[in-house]
């Protein structure tokens, strides 16, 4: 069976509306539970799976843990995304989570696809980045 080509979905502001809700920032810095789990999806499964068929992509989620977090916070954090993810996208079970800021190439990154909200990670990706504004 030939290799399927990498898909690596973010979360925040990708898939799921994170920046829609109110207080979220406040809510991060806090550090006050609830602010992942609460989030709409900004597409579906569904979709994701008629974009990137199974039997040539394979979908994985590539997500960062709150800036300047305590890690105790980021494990909190970490399970919130598993919950949601768990609930709007059950079948994406290959998850990757970073701390803030780490660089999102990964090992062979420059045969992967990014779909990420974030200008500056797009364009730091070795690979193929797409904006989801322009796919979803």
């Amino acid at each position: 069976m030939k290799k399927r080509i990498s898909v690596y979905l973010d979360m925040d502001g990708t898939i799921a509306d994170l920046y829609g809700q109110e207080n979220w920032l406040e809510m991060l810095i806090a550090e006050k539970d609830g602010a992942f789990i609460n989030c709409k999806p900004l597409t579906t499964e569904k979709v994701l799976f008629e974009l990137f068929p199974a039997e040539k992509y394979e979908i994985k989620i590539l997500s960062m843990t709150p800036k300047n977090a305590t890690k105790t916070y980021c494990e909190k954090v970490i399970a919130e995304k598993n919950n949601w993810l768990d609930k709007y996208f059950p079948n994406i079970t290959n998850r990757h989570y970073l701390p803030y800021g780490n660089n999102k190439n990964l090992k062979n990154s420059k045969n992967a696809i990014l779909v990420d909200d974030n200008a500056t990670i797009r364009n730091n990706f070795k690979g193929i980045a797409l904006n989801p504004a322009e796919i979803f």
